[in-house]
């Protein structure tokens, strides 16, 4: 329920010491780097380094390799950088160069073995059509008035042949198929065999000559061409064997490698961050301080570099980032706080107070047992799928059983168990009484917030003088209880004279905030055009004392949604009450899945409304910025 805290750290080493230094402490550690020359810019001599690209091309060299010998799960997530070997860019260049080399050789032996086992699986497939015929293939192919031909052809040339084929003098017979080509037998007399092996020739014809390798009779080359395939497979066979040996010895070399590449890229990316003299590296960055604690025993033990430390608030040109620090409870409604903005470092985490209000607020809206089981079952659900809106959806379904509780409504019903509180529909004067009380707190406790973070910040303007600070609390509590009063007791609780001292002195003080700021900051008091502040601020003035009562009676929706929650499950009963048996079931069903659906997002989205409008304006700015720390980005781009 807090924000980290951190400290300014400022580095200082030998220059040749820098990749070692980094490798070292910097990589793993929670350090989010700033600009050191922009920090450091009175010291002389101070420079940025050379600017060096990131080396993904190497990077995606070696996730080429390691895919070629299976390794489909290396990535930035699983690899621990460690501290140890480091490779220059040419070495790593020169032994990704040798894996791919081999690897080449492998796959270019590869690629010859596929081919030809497709060939002579077509062949074979040619010669079991011939096995019947006793002639010899080299007659067989050199007919004295036909001709014969086998090979390959595109698929899409294929299917332009069909639609010319009966033009042709020639016969064709499709052996077989792969993924692009059709296998073929084309006969065609001799004295146009010219002619016809020209459209074919034209139509990306292959032709495979099978008597070159295989001789004897189509029986006995079948026989050649089977032994010979056998072999193949065994050299394939082989080759495959090859690879694997070569992928298993392998492995933690290419593992090795890339956390080597890995390192070059973190190196890189410091560099653009860090600053340098002749002689010296200067590295800074915002560190958390138990990041901090782990890192100073071995930092410290190294006499090769020199640290400085410092607070936030000695740094008045730089901004700390922001890392929220909730626990388990609190922590699914961090996305709420997100959605609007982070907290300013000298700001409170305002993710308890959401969570809190957001939990009344929701429940008091949309209280019912049943359906809020329903929620709390699809919150679990998003959570397991690590959804982050699942947490505030459980917190908004328990909410929502135990006002149903409260109110006596499961599933609509309020005769099926008894109201520890109030029914709605009975009680709508407690209601709406109920929600303005809750208004007033909860505007009451934005109020004690902004006081805090005036506090903290250091702020006078703002704890005294704001419409969220000091003056606006009494104005606004002097209201209530005079209200409150006058409602009671029909009377004024003081004299009119008091009355006006104790609304007047606050309404002085907010009108008078941006002169005693000026004040502060020693410009002009009043600002020039006097005019136009006088009237600007009165009018801005009073623009406030109307949004107190405008933003108290918002929060009369609170009770408005309960009775409209139950007015609409009245309505969904009359309806179901029209039709017998099964079909009333089925409605009331069906008007529960709308009210769970449409009610409880209108009732997440009003929630959210009061939370953002009504009560972060009042003590939030949501300027701050995410922490960032190098050991969660990712400098590999693939």
């Amino acid at each position: 329920m807090s924000i980290l805290k951190m400290k300014f750290i400022s580095i200082v080493g030998r220059k040749d010491y820098f990749d070692e230094f980094v490798l070292k402490y910097v990589v793993n550690s929670g350090i989010e780097l700033a600009d050191a020359l922009s920090k450091l810019e009175n010291i002389k001599g101070l420079s940025r380094y050379a600017d060096e690209e990131p080396h993904n091309d190497l990077v995606k060299r070696i996730l080429s390799v390691a895919e070629f010998i299976g390794m489909k799960n290396i990535n930035t997530e699983n690899v621990d950088i460690p501290s140890q070997t480091y490779y220059t860019v040419l070495q790593l260049q020169d032994e990704v160069s040798l894996l791919e080399k081999e690897i080449r050789s492998y796959t270019e032996l590869m690629e010859k073995y596929r081919e030809e086992l497709n060939q002579y699986f077509h062949m074979q497939k040619k010669l079991e059509l011939l096995i019947g015929l006793d002639v010899d293939l080299d007659s067989f192919f050199n007919f004295e008035f036909i001709k014969f031909r086998f090979g390959r052809i595109p698929k899409k040339s294929y299917r332009q042949l069909q639609l010319y084929i009966d033009d042709f003098d020639a016969i064709v017979y499709p052996v077989s198929q792969d993924q692009d080509y059709v296998w073929l037998i084309y006969f065609t007399p001799k004295i146009y065999s010219e002619k016809v092996d020209s459209i074919f020739s034209s139509l990306y014809f292959e032709r495979v000559r099978l008597s070159a390798e295989f001789k004897g009779t189509p029986a006995e080359a079948l026989k050649q061409l089977k032994e010979k395939l056998s072999i193949l497979q065994n050299e394939q066979k082989n080759l495959d064997e090859n690879i694997k040996i070569f992928a298993q010895s392998n492995r933690e070399r290419v593992i090795n490698l890339y956390r080597a590449a890995i390192q070059l890229n973190l190196i890189s990316e410091i560099r653009r961050y860090a600053a340098c003299t002749k002689e010296s590296f200067y590295i800074t960055g915002w560190i958390p301080e138990d990041e901090l604690n782990k890192l100073k025993p071995t930092i410290d033990s190294d006499k090769k570099v020199i640290y400085i430390l410092e607070e936030p608030d000695m740094l008045k040109n730089l901004k700390p980032p922001i890392e929220l620090k909730n626990n388990v409870l609190f922590k699914p409604f961090e996305t709420l706080v997100r959605m609007y903005g982070l907290p300013s470092y000298n700001e409170i985490d305002p993710t308890a107070f959401v969570a809190v209000t957001y939990f009344l607020m929701f429940g008091l809206m949309f209280g019912d047992v049943g359906q809020g089981l329903v929620l709390l079952l699809a919150g679990l659900f998003l959570l397991k799928r690590k959804v982050s809106l699942g947490g505030v959806i459980s917190g908004a379904g328990i909410s929502s059983v135990v006002f149903g509780f409260l109110y006596g409504s499961v599933f609509g019903f309020e005769d099926w168990i008894d109201a520890l509180w109030i029914r709605p529909m009975e009680n709508i004067n407690t209601m709406l009484f109920v929600a303005v009380i809750a208004g007033v707190l909860l505007i009451t406790s934005a109020m004690v917030l902004n006081m805090i973070n005036g506090i903290k910040s250091r702020n006078l303007p703002r704890i005294f003088f704001d419409k969220n600070g000091m003056a606006g609390f009494i104005f606004y509590w002097s209201t209530v209880i005079l209200v409150l009063y006058f409602y009671k007791n029909n009377k004024l609780p003081f004299s009119l004279g008091t009355f006006i001292i104790i609304l007047i002195i606050p309404i002085l003080a907010m009108f008078f905030k941006e002169p005693f700021e000026n004040y502060l900051h020693k410009r002009e008091f009043i600002p020039k055009e006097k005019g136009v502040f006088f009237v600007q601020t009165f009018f801005e003035l009073f623009d406030t004392i109307l949004s107190y009562l405008s933003n108290t009676i918002s929060f009369i929706r609170l009770s408005a949604f309960a009775l409209n929650h139950a007015g609409l499950f009245m309505a969904i009963m009359i309806l179901a009450g029209m039709t017998k048996g099964f079909g009333s079931i089925v409605e009331i069903v069906l008007g529960n899945i709308l009210i769970i659906g449409l009610e409880g997002l209108i009732v997440g989205i009003q929630a959210l409304r009061l939370e953002y409008y009504e009560l972060f304006n009042r003590f939030f700015t949501g300027n701050g910025r995410a922490y960032k720390p190098l050991k969660r980005r990712n400098l590999v781009k693939t």
